[in-house]
């Protein structure tokens, strides 16, 4: 009889165990909020950039750490006011080139910059989620006639890309700053 008691609680226990277990995983798999590896989606962004540059004889594009702060400040700003401007109220920062002077990047003569915000979904981001969403930021910058010339202008040599998560709206802003020195 006791074996049977003993027996009878190490199975309740084991299945309390296991329920615990499918519990818990189904609570922290539920994702709250998008998580996306921003190195690698820029370094996506800039890849197909490239691409598109050397179809037209431009010069590939390299990263500059003046122009990252100055469009990590703005994809910032426009999450924050939600609107896609290229101005802000900001007197030493209204336009492009004030950013990127702002952050010490006095020697840019040209600055252009492109921007734009587009959905995201709550997940953890794949290496194929973030190829998808590169190549959606690209073509939409791509179908634009004006964020086209900026893209391909063989003047512009630097490049930084910038980006704000809106998870409660589900959006990524995202700011591509273009520079010649």
């Amino acid at each position: 009889m006791l074996d049977f008691k003993f027996n009878k609680y190490k199975i309740m226990n084991r299945f309390f165990l296991f329920c615990s277990l499918i519990f818990s995983v189904v609570i922290f798999s539920q994702q709250k909020e998008a998580t996306i590896d921003l190195t690698q989606l820029k370094t996506k962004i800039l890849k197909l950039v490239n691409e598109e540059r050397k179809s037209v004889a431009s010069p590939s594009l390299t990263f500059d750490a003046f122009l990252l702060k100055a469009a990590d400040d703005h994809a910032k700003h426009i999450a924050k006011v939600q609107t896609l401007t290229h101005k802000q109220t900001n007197s030493k920062k209204i336009n492009p080139k004030d950013r990127v002077y702002f952050y010490g990047g006095n020697a840019f003569e040209l600055v252009g910059e492109n921007l734009l915000f587009t959905g995201i979904k709550n997940q953890i981001y794949s290496n194929e989620d973030l190829d998808a969403l590169a190549l959606k930021i690209f073509q939409l910058w791509k179908k634009s006639p004006n964020h086209l010339k900026n893209m391909i202008n063989p003047k512009y040599t630097f490049t930084e890309i910038g980006f704000s998560i809106d998870s409660e709206n589900k959006k990524i802003y995202v700011v591509q700053l273009f520079g010649a020195k």
